[in-house]
């Protein structure tokens, strides 16, 4: 972004000093003359600094328009997703159970007996955070959005991720305009990323029980529009009765169609989720 900025900048300075210089050259001119009034003899510059007015002023409109960090503040447009579509989603359907009828005797009645299966569990959250780093020999990126909406099935070990891409977050003002615009995320266009997957090894995970434990996420990640396999480590916490997970994984920006050299080739996200 950077290095955008002092590319495209010097230009509308560059426009401005030659529209001056020209204004300033015919102010010379008319002044070397002796014989009109003073009017005739400054007409044409009084004409020349009207139009250098105007066409300064457009001059700095546009590049105010152009370049990507628009040197103004921008109110994020703050949206909200709802856990209860996703939560939807992740519910089991095997809904099934058995009867077993066993053999009558002269002095029981039949008595059905009907096979408990595991309880199933959808735990929801929309205050879980992505955040991503990238270095670069120029400056380090990193911004986090703790807006995200995360579901995950205990039975099943269906899990799903949704990202709202206006709702990260920079220290840098002007980085995180640049970060919605065509050149990275284009958010108007793919305005979120989201996950949809599984923890294949949940039946490892006792949710009865306080423990950490290891387990593997497998499943679809998308990130500007483009949509790529994964499969990561991570951790799930079972403590009192409440439900953590975390994840820290790399991936790699042109695999998502994030061509832009302004950021490093690889990116570090760490994903965490408190879940009610």
């Amino acid at each position: 972004m950077f290095f955008k900025l002092v590319k495209d900048l010097p230009w509308m300075f560059t426009i401005a000093f030659l529209i001056w210089m020209i204004v300033v050259i015919m102010i010379f001119k008319n002044y070397k003359k002796k014989d009109d009034s003073f009017f005739k003899k400054y007409k044409t510059s009084f004409i020349a600094i009207f139009i250098a007015l105007i066409v300064t002023i457009v001059d700095i409109w546009f590049f105010v328009q152009y370049i990507p960090t628009h040197f103004r503040k921008h109110d994020v447009v703050e949206q909200t997703l709802s856990t209860n579509d996703i939560a939807k989603e992740l519910q089991s359907t095997d809904t099934t159970t058995k009867t077993i009828t066993p053999v009558k005797s002269k002095d029981s009645a039949t008595k059905k007996i009907v096979e408990i299966k595991p309880a199933e569990k959808i735990y929801t959250t929309n205050k879980a955070s992505i955040h991503f780093f990238s270095s670069t020999s120029a400056e380090d990126i990193e911004a986090t959005n703790s807006n995200t909406v995360c579901a995950l099935n205990s039975k099943t070990g269906d899990l799903r991720f949704i990202a709202l891409i206006k709702s990260f977050h920079f220290e840098n003002e002007l980085m995180q305009d640049h970060f919605n615009t065509e050149d990275y995320m284009n958010s108007d266009v793919f305005p979120k990323s989201e996950f949809k997957g599984s923890i294949t090894n949940i039946s490892t995970v006792d949710f009865t029980k306080d423990a950490t434990y290891n387990i593997t996420v497998a499943g679809n990640l998308t990130i500007h529009g483009i949509t790529q396999k994964i499969t990561i480590p991570g951790t799930l916490v079972v403590a009192k009765g409440k439900l953590s997970v975390k994840s820290i994984f790399k991936i790699k920006r042109i695999d998502y169609g994030i061509t832009t050299d302004e950021v490093a080739d690889t990116i570090e996200i760490t994903v965490t989720g408190k879940f009610d």
